[in-house]
Formats: structure tokens, sequence, C-alpha cells
């Protein structure tokens, strides 16, 4: 069976690294991108089964990458987990969160957690 394709936008790189390491030792073809205009031209290529995206990025945020890969590809929020360190609560944009798969609170996860949720979405 074919590997499951995960994009990964995050801007901490120490994050970036950590979350690449743990997918790829599960096995998962991952692409991992640290900046937002990088991420949109990623987020644009076909067959991502899933895409990490950090909501807060240098150059576009997800928000902003929602919008535009939206226009291309009305489904494609079914397959995005915004990542962030706010709670929903405190969001400036939480209506996207409605058109989105779903939205982690990195701070609020331990790796072993990150891949359980992982795993459990790509059922």
């Amino acid at each position: 069976m074919p590997s499951k394709k995960i994009l990964l936008v995050e801007d901490d790189n120490f994050l970036n690294q950590l979350y690449f390491d743990l997918l790829k030792s599960e096995g998962y073809d991952v692409v991992s991108s640290t900046e937002g205009n990088d991420a949109l031209t990623k987020c644009k290529k076909k067959g991502w089964d899933l895409i990490l995206l950090d909501v807060m990025l240098p150059g576009k945020d997800g928000f902003e990458i929602l919008d535009e890969v939206s226009k291309i590809d009305k489904n494609i929020g079914k397959k995005i987990i915004f990542l962030t360190n706010m709670e929903k609560d405190g969001m400036k944009n939480p209506e996207y969160l409605n058109k989105a798969k779903g939205c982690w609170v990195k701070s609020n996860m331990s790796p072993p957690e990150f891949i359980e949720k992982v795993k459990n979405v790509l059922k």
C-alpha cells in the first residue's frame, strides 16, 4: 500500500524537524515548508492526503493559503489541519476553523499524541 502524502507547513524550525522526523518514522511521505508563499505553491500540487498548516507564517498566513487553494480545489479544506499555539477563543478568524478538517494546539500535544492524531485523521 502506498504511503500517505503529508504536507507539513511549520515555520518553527525545531517543530518542523520534530514533526517531520516523527511522520517519516511512521512511514509517511512528507514534504515540509517553513514559509507561506512556498507552502502555497506546494499546496496547489495535487495528491496530498493531509496538509498540516501552521496559522502564523512568514509571507502568507495559513488562512490566506486556505483561501487561495480553495479557489482551485473547493474541497481542500477537508485535508487541512491548522496548527497553532492559540486557543480557538483567541483566534482572530475563528470562522476559518469551519473551513478546515480541524485545528490542533501545538502546545497541548506531546509527540506521541501528535502521531496518534495524524493516524486517526488518515484512517
